[in-house]
């Protein structure tokens, strides 16, 4: 089982690439509708000895206020209270959305899937050299 530690942790990374991107991809072909946010709050959490904060925003849609916790948070916070950001929202379901020009999701689900890849072709060839030897 040890031997396959390295194929299983590169698969468990490539499918999660494909998923974040699969995502991203909904997101961009769904999201539609523009609308000017506004960072209401910062939601803190505590992780490995460090708080990230995740931007709590909100907008209007018809006369509706949306309220929404952004998933991506980060140290020190990516956005100021009351700071203005322009999105894209889903008019199907307005609580999706992106944030307007954000194209790092798609980075980072491309080398999520490079580096699945890598350990994969890794943990193969340590496969194969062990039962060689």
């Amino acid at each position: 089982m040890q031997k396959f530690i390295g194929v299983i942790v590169g698969i468990i990374f490539l499918a999660a690439g494909i998923f974040l991107y699969y995502k991203n991809d909904y997101l961009v072909k769904n999201c539609t509708a523009k609308a000017s946010a506004t960072v209401v709050e910062m939601k803190e959490d505590f992780s490995d000895d460090s708080y990230i904060y995740y931007p709590i925003i909100e907008y209007k849609v018809n006369e509706d206020n949306i309220r929404v916790v952004m998933d991506k948070g980060s140290n020190p916070p990516a956005y100021s209270i009351n700071e203005k950001i322009s999105i894209l929202y889903n008019p199907n379901k307005t609580d999706e959305f992106i944030v307007e020009g954000d194209s790092s999701s798609n980075i980072f689900s491309i080398i999520m899937m490079i580096l699945g890849v890598a350990v994969t072709c890794y943990g193969i060839v340590m496969i194969f050299k062990k039962e060689s030897n």
